[in-house]
């Protein structure tokens, strides 16, 4: 099924916190969540005989830039909420920046997420099956910063 790679399945769309327009701090984690997870479906018919095929995003991976770690989430991640406190937040999808992004191009890590899709497919006569694992990724810059403490 050559057209299911071809089938409208969006980018992920992805917000962090801290949000991307204010610098994250080495040493506290920063977190990915992907606001379009959603399955989608969609049929074609010919007349009686008809197709459905059905998508759904199975999981992200998140890759910090530069060579770190890659972060796989088993979903798509938690959205961060700012009127909880800090302390009482989870998330399986976030990463802790151990340098600053200063000396990287333009002053921020390249951050790429990509969603891996699975799907299924039934037709008018009963038939049906499992097709091949896709994935559709999204490139964002984030800027890290390093905070000093003064002692004195």
């Amino acid at each position: 099924m050559a057209k299911w790679a071809r089938l409208p399945i969006p980018a992920p769309r992805v917000r962090t916190a801290p949000p991307r327009r204010k610098a994250g701090l080495v040493g506290l984690p920063e977190w990915f969540w992907v606001t379009n997870w959603r399955s989608l479906s969609g049929r074609a018919s010919v007349g009686e005989v008809w197709v459905e095929v059905t998508a759904v995003p199975q999981r992200t991976t998140i890759e910090p830039g530069q060579g770190h770690r890659v972060v796989r989430c088993s979903g798509p991640g938690t959205a961060y909420n700012p009127t909880k406190s800090a302390a009482s937040q989870r998330t399986n999808c976030s990463y802790v920046y151990a340098r600053s992004s200063a000396a990287q191009p333009g002053g921020a890590y390249r951050v790429r997420a990509t969603v891996l899709w699975g799907g299924t497919w039934r037709g008018s006569d009963g038939s049906g099956g499992v097709l091949p694992p896709l994935s559709r990724s999204t490139s964002l810059r984030l800027r890290i910063a390093e905070a000093q403490g003064l002692y004195g």
